[in-house]
């Protein structure tokens, strides 16, 4: 009875090698080794694109607003994106509303850095957030907010 019960189970594993190819599965499949890491909001940026003068709030006045992250183990052409969202805040009606989206390819291990500049008016108070993808997949998600 064993043997009956191990012969069938190892043929209908094999079947099952065999037939997952052909299971249906549609589309691309992406893996990739690219991480990201030490997302930082600041002030600005050094050479290497390391944050400086790290910080979640900003004044309403502040020139631009940069998010600085490293880049770890990404293979050539990895698409990478930054996108702001003001979350909510004085603005009435307005609440998750996209403000901008930057969009760069890089590969390595680095630190990339996104930033905006004020807006004329001045940055409306409220809280924010930077979403980080790496190949259209949501990786990080930085909040800050302007008092």
């Amino acid at each position: 009875m064993i043997k009956r019960f191990t012969a069938v189970f190892v043929g209908l594993a094999a079947l099952s090698l065999v037939a997952i190819p052909f299971s249906g599965c549609e589309g691309e499949v992406s893996v990739t080794t690219a991480s990201l890491s030490e997302a930082t909001m600041c002030l600005g940026v050094d050479s290497e694109m390391r944050p400086l003068d790290a910080t979640d709030v900003f004044a309403t006045d502040t020139p631009e607003i940069f998010c600085s992250v490293k880049l770890s183990h990404a293979p050539d052409d990895t698409e990478f994106r930054a996108e702001w969202i003001y979350i909510k805040g004085e603005e009435e009606g307005l609440s998750n509303y996209p403000i901008a989206g930057w969009d760069t390819t890089a590969d390595g291990t680095r630190y990339i850095a996104a930033s905006l500049t004020c807006p004329d008016k001045g940055w409306p108070k409220g809280d924010y957030k930077v979403i980080l993808y790496v190949d259209a997949k949501e990786k990080l998600s930085v909040p800050f907010s302007v008092q």
